[in-house]
Parts: structure tokens; sequence; C-alpha cells
């Protein structure tokens, strides 16, 4: 069941994106202390045109995404992330696709996200929803060296989108 954020699920997306980058890809600390501002600023900004979806599996959180106003017509999809135990299963596209139905909902004209390189499940899923990379930069980050990408799809003018292709 994927479902709307609770307050309860704030040290679940801190906590679950820090363990899991920091033991998959090597990510410190100041990545963890990125997701809890994040998070922190869904709460304080409290906005209808926001949201943060858990997958939960079991009665168990088991994943998440986000959606934040960038813009009037913009949004940004971020806190993507499926437990390992539950990859492979098609709940990574349901996640997204409900963040994508959100934007549409919300009357965003496009949605855009920051991912890196080395996230290369996550990238396929992207690129199956219909996104396409825009830009590429290289950071320090997490005390790595990142080459973090900027991917884009637009809503509007793309009404023939089919989801996952």
């Amino acid at each position: 069941m994927i479902r709307t954020y609770r307050l309860e699920d704030k040290d679940y997306i801190v906590n679950s994106h820090y363990d899991l980058y920091n033991s998959e890809f090597g990510y410190d600390l100041s990545f963890r202390d990125f997701i809890e501002g994040s998070v922190s600023g869904f709460i304080e900004r409290a906005d209808a045109k926001e949201n943060i979806f858990i997958l939960e599996i079991d009665e168990k959180q088991s994943g998440s995404v986000s959606i934040k106003k960038v813009s009037d017509t913009t949004a940004q999809l971020g806190l993507f992330l499926v437990e390992p135990n539950v990859r492979g299963t098609g709940y990574g596209q349901k996640l997204v696709e409900q963040a994508i139905t959100f934007s549409k909902d919300s009357g965003y004209k496009t949605i855009i996200l920051w991912t890196n390189r080395e996230l290369k499940s996550a990238r396929r899923i992207y690129e199956r929803a219909g996104f396409e990379l825009k830009e590429t930069q290289t950071q320090i980050l997490s005390n790595k060296e990142l080459i973090e990408e900027k991917w884009e799809l637009k809503l509007v003018g793309n009404e023939k989108m089919i989801l996952f292709k």
C-alpha cells in the first residue's frame, strides 16, 4: 500500500536513507543531515502541493518518494527509496507513478529530479517513466565525488505519455 506521510514517518525516512546510502554507496553523515533538512522542510511548509508518500508492506515502512514545489508550474521528485528486500517487485515504479499522478493533479507542468549517476536502478525507473536527462555536474557531496544528473518530465503537452513504457 502507498499512503500519505505521517509525522511518525520522519525518523524512518531519515534513517532509512542514511543507512541504505551509507552501506551501499559510502555516503557520510552529511547526507543524513541533508535528508533530515528536506523532511523538516516538508513539515514546516505544510504546502498542499507537496507530499511524501510511504510504501507500506505488511504494516512496515518499506520505501518513500516525495514531491516538492519548486514553482507554481514545476515540482521536484525526491526522497525516493525502496528497501532492498522489496526491490524488483515493481514498488519503485508504483511510488514514482504515485508522485507523477499527484503532480498532475496538483497542476504542475513539469517534474524535475536530481540523482547521481551511480544510482542505476533508480535511473532506469525514471527513464521508463518518461524522464529525460537534461544536465550533469560533478560535485563533492557526502565526502565523495559524484556525477549529479538533473532529469525532467514534461506533464503538459505530453498527454499521450504512457507511464512505464
